[in-house]
């Protein structure tokens, strides 16, 4: 798979994206710029404080946002991508819903908020017991996850957490010049409410349209009928969960719907295989070649077979890029 790096070029030059070393870091450049990233009109709670359900399941959150204009809190949680969000961040944010459902939590917030203000917002203690009882969690991550993969963890579980009430994913990502944080540095966010996360997932959407298995197959000459029937065994051979799905002038396997790992097209006298593939990729013979994705494409690798000899190797590719949508697949 070709490397992809994200840069900002501006007149004074090149910035690269900053990689945090953890979520502690993460959140303190977000405390710095709470204002432009929430709103004017705020106040940012730097609160451990753990909170807990009913049944005493107990959580503490990363910080705390009063949003005067909206008359609401925010729960705050400070996430990386590269954690296992169906692991970690599921579990997190669902055990703020609960406590916060707990009026016993409720009245301690209210009495922590009450004392932080200190009646200068000119708040009563009404308004503020109003303010915890409408609440929403907030999520801020390094990065939402990439478009051009069909499978995104972020948007399927805000998704399900958005059933419960407002939750909103912000993406903020730092660039700096050269490889050492300095002073010299670039903040990049957005704010995707459930919404705007489908509605910017939905970018990449497209709907094929099936076709009969022998609109394909009749296309080929005998000698790569017999090819392809081999392939195609191989391949369904590697899971049960695997499904063919035939499209015009190609055919998909897939473990899901939006799970595919390897396509087969039919230009004359040969197939063209496409893979997707991670970078643990390894080819010993260099069959592949690297490709671009495009939002109607999205495959990392190509190559074509022509032998009845190249099968087995074509196989040992092939099911490298199932293995890397399984895993892919199983972070969510």
């Amino acid at each position: 798979m070709l490397d992809q790096e994200s840069i900002i070029v501006t007149k004074d030059g090149k910035y690269h994206l900053y990689e945090y070393k953890n979520e502690e870091e993460l959140g303190k450049m977000i405390l710095e710029h709470s204002s432009e990233i929430f709103g004017k009109n705020i106040c940012y709670f730097e609160i451990k404080k753990k909170i807990k359900s009913k049944s005493g399941f107990g959580t503490i959150p990363d910080g705390y946002v009063i949003d005067f204009d909206k008359k609401k809190l925010y729960i705050i949680e400070f996430e990386l991508i590269s954690h296992d969000l169906r692991k970690h961040i599921l579990p997190q944010i669902t055990s703020f819903i609960m406590a916060l459902e707990n009026e016993n939590s409720q009245e301690e917030l209210v009495e922590i908020f009450e004392e932080e203000l200190n009646s200068s917002n000119k708040v009563t203690r009404n308004d503020i017991k109003s303010i915890v009882a409408n609440f929403g969690i907030i999520i801020l991550i390094d990065e939402v996850g990439d478009p051009m993969t069909e499978i995104n963890p972020l948007l399927e579980i805000v998704n399900f957490l958005s059933k419960h009430g407002e939750v909103i994913a912000i993406p903020f990502q730092t660039y700096i010049k050269g490889s050492i944080f300095s002073q010299d540095h670039i903040h990049l966010f957005k704010s995707f409410t459930k919404e705007e996360l489908e509605k910017e997932s939905k970018k990449w959407t497209f709907k094929w349209v099936d076709v009969p298995a022998e609109k394909n197959i009749n296309k080929l000459d005998d000698d790569s009928k017999i090819i392809f029937e081999k392939l195609r065994e191989k391949i369904c051979n590697l899971s049960q969960n695997i499904k063919e799905v035939h499209r015009h002038n190609w055919i998909t396997f897939q473990i899901s719907k939006l799970g595919n790992f390897c396509t087969i097209k039919f230009p004359k006298g040969k197939l063209e295989i496409y893979l997707k593939a991670n970078k643990n990729f390894k080819d010993e013979k260099k069959m592949t070649k690297d490709i671009k994705r495009t939002p109607s494409w999205t495959f990392d690798k190509v190559f074509t077979i022509k032998s009845h000899t190249d099968i087995d190797y074509a196989i040992s590719l092939i099911e490298q890029a199932y293995q890397c949508i399984c895993k892919l697949k199983n972070k969510i």
